[in-house]
């Protein structure tokens, strides 16, 4: 495996990577696939579909964790079961029985659609937990991380009706775009003292009323756990490899009444919610600019390169390039 795709979590060698995929209906066999609605799909037609698949009868998927299935099958992280890749880096993608399939809606593009299935996605996911024990009508929130998770959360949050929403990031340029998304203040998470003082000043010192971290990093985290007022949520989606453990101690959780919730991964009705969502507000938030390389797939070491080195927020990889 090249240098430049040796990072912090690992995957079987003959994985193909890839998972926030789209892709166009070649073939079949047996009879013809039908969406999630139901309704039959055709060669040509344009789809995407759920990363994570789960049997539908163990004891996760009847607990409403389809992505904890006891025999889950993920797409780009996981050998193929035969001779067809099931990753998005490849001319062809293999589809598992019983994967929800969505039509992708004709006015998205390609660019501002792709995302829908791991990072719209997810997002949606994260509101929707956040709101079964908290209300994000005129709530105060902090999302940790601008990257394409973070700004997401940004405009979910502020088409769900939050008041304040603040967004923390080292990233200077990230966070000029955070405001284009809907954030009302950007802060340099660099300097805690400056956040602290943010968060203080815009709470009226009592915190924010829900913390989402999509950085994943443990300063990340910290921060997002400091940030909640007493009686507020924390959502933690961001750290999904190795890292130190979180110092915390029970006596805080429980004096500060926080709601903290881990997320990973999402089931089909986040995607849903998550190409609707991208459907009626495309024109109000700059998706389309959030995708800044594009690459042919025989390009795709370039891509991995261009992730590493600039630092995009999303870097494409097409068949044509």
């Amino acid at each position: 495996m090249p240098e430049v795709l040796k990072r912090r979590r690992t995957a079987p060698a003959d994985c193909v990577l890839g998972h926030e995929i789209i892709g166009t209906i070649d073939a079949w066999g047996g009879e013809p696939p039908r969406d999630v609605e139901g309704r039959e799909l055709a060669v040509g037609q344009r789809v995407t579909w759920a990363m994570a698949v789960g049997c539908g009868d163990c004891f996760f998927c009847n607990n409403h964790l389809p992505q904890k299935c006891e025999r889950l099958f993920k797409y780009g992280h996981q050998a193929p079961t035969g001779d067809v890749p099931t990753g998005g880096l490849s001319q062809y993608c293999m589809l598992a029985p019983g994967t929800p399939i969505f039509r992708i809606p004709d006015s998205l593009s390609d660019a501002v659609a792709c995302p829908a299935n791991c990072a719209t996605a997810t997002v949606s996911a994260a509101l929707r937990l956040i709101t079964e024990t908290h209300t994000i009508q005129n709530c105060s929130a902090l999302v940790v991380g601008a990257g394409i998770l973070g700004l997401t959360a940004v405009a979910q949050l502020s088409v769900a009706g939050a008041s304040q929403i603040l967004l923390a990031d080292p990233d200077s340029k990230r966070l000029e775009l955070g405001r284009s998304f809907g954030a009302t203040q950007c802060i340099d998470s660099s300097d805690a003292n400056s956040l602290s003082t943010a968060i203080d000043l815009e709470t009226e010192e009592r915190g924010v009323d829900i913390a989402l971290d999509f950085a994943g990093v443990l300063p990340a985290v910290e921060t997002a756990l400091t940030s909640a007022r007493v009686g507020g949520c924390v959502l933690l989606a961001g750290s999904v490899f190795p890292m130190d453990e979180l110092g915390i101690s029970p006596e805080t959780i429980v004096r500060r009444m926080l709601t903290i919730r881990g997320l990973h991964n999402y089931g089909p009705a986040d995607l849903k919610l998550a190409l609707r969502f991208l459907e009626r507000n495309q024109t109000r938030f700059p998706f389309h600019k959030l995708v800044t390389a594009t690459f042919s797939l025989d390009q795709a070491q370039k891509a991995f390169e261009a992730g590493r080195d600039l630092r995009p927020i999303r870097v494409a990889v097409t068949q044509e390039g």
